[in-house]
């Protein structure tokens, strides 16, 4: 795995999913509220990250990849605000599509100390017009050729449907190695797909089987892998590691993390990076191996983080 990191840079992948702004109200909290049971926060400063697939395209960017984002933004402020903190970043916004029916989607954190307090989103969740998500799926049709990979990254807000999972497929078909972070709500749509990197939620939603253990794990993994035509899947379970099953093995990868701070974006750094590895011509083992030392790394940072290269290299490099 030495030397992983290196193979990421200049890997040209496109980002398919929901775009979310994670906004952070940082304060503190000394007195309760007169009007009700509640605390009042002083608030001391507030900071707004990209998230959701968003996340991704940074993480990729963070680890010396070329991501492209193929998603939807309200016509408003916050539509704006994530627009221009991407390009700061580096990353190309040039297929996003403003639509004027929804708007940007925004989860804002309330946090006193390292504890969160309250959540708060801003989201519409109906599908997608039909005339943007034409736009959207021609855009991948015209696109997809001059990409090394395709990551999906399903957060349940409307991007993601059956048309555009229907024209994934046809490039999963063609040899592009098409990844995907799936929610509930769609999995009637997915099909045909590289990889799928569903939680242990997700996998009983799936399924009916709550992975557990490693059997159930692997029970549960094949079942995925008949239902939706995936050559693997990679299932997250928490402090119990990752399980990647294949149709005929399965391996069993325990927990990297030191410390847990916060699960925020784990799974599109997890995705990010098996993408990468995976394109970078690593075989599934491998790539989820590196993917789950890159989880590890980033549920030890506070909010929605990316993972550097060298952070993945040393850790490597200490076994981990």
């Amino acid at each position: 795995m030495k030397g992983i990191t290196e193979k990421f840079k200049g890997k040209k992948i496109l980002v398919i999913g929901d775009l979310i702004v994670d906004e952070y109200i940082f304060g503190k909290v000394e007195r309760i509220s007169p009007e009700a049971p509640v605390p009042i926060v002083e608030a001391k400063n507030t900071t707004a990250k990209p998230g959701g697939a968003a996340n991704v395209a940074v993480n990729l960017k963070t680890l010396g990849a070329d991501p492209f984002i193929l998603g939807v933004v309200g016509k408003d402020e916050k539509g704006n605000l994530l627009k221009k903190i991407l390009n700061e970043k580096g990353i190309n916004t040039s297929l996003l599509i403003e639509d004027e029916t929804r708007p940007t989607t925004v989860k804002t954190r309330i946090i006193a100390g390292s504890q969160q307090l309250l959540r708060v989103d801003w989201e519409s969740r109906k599908y997608l017009d039909k005339k943007i998500l034409l736009k959207i799926i021609e855009e991948f049709q015209e696109d997809f050729r001059n990409f090394d990979g395709i990551i999906i990254s399903d957060y349940g807000k409307g991007v993601i449907t059956k048309e555009l999972l229907k024209a994934a497929a046809e490039v999963k078909k063609s040899g592009k190695i098409v990844t995907l972070d799936p929610k509930e709500r769609n999995f009637h749509f997915y099909h045909d797909i590289t990889a799928m990197t569903p939680n242990m939620k997700e996998t009983y939603q799936a399924t009916g089987i709550y992975p557990k253990t490693e059997e159930e794990a692997e029970i549960a993994g094949k079942k995925l892998i008949e239902k939706f035509k995936l050559d693997f899947a990679l299932i997250t379970r928490s402090e119990k590691g990752m399980s990647l099953v294949k149709k005929d093995k399965s391996y069993h990868i325990p927990a990297k993390a030191k410390q847990v701070y916060d699960v925020t974006g784990a799974g599109d750094t997890v995705i990010a990076v098996l993408t990468l590895s995976l394109v970078a011509g690593e075989a599934p083992e491998k790539a989820a191996e590196i993917a789950n030392i890159a989880g590890g790394i980033v549920v030890g940072k506070l909010g929605t983080a990316a993972v550097k290269p060298e952070e993945i290299a040393k850790a490597i490099e200490e076994g981990a």
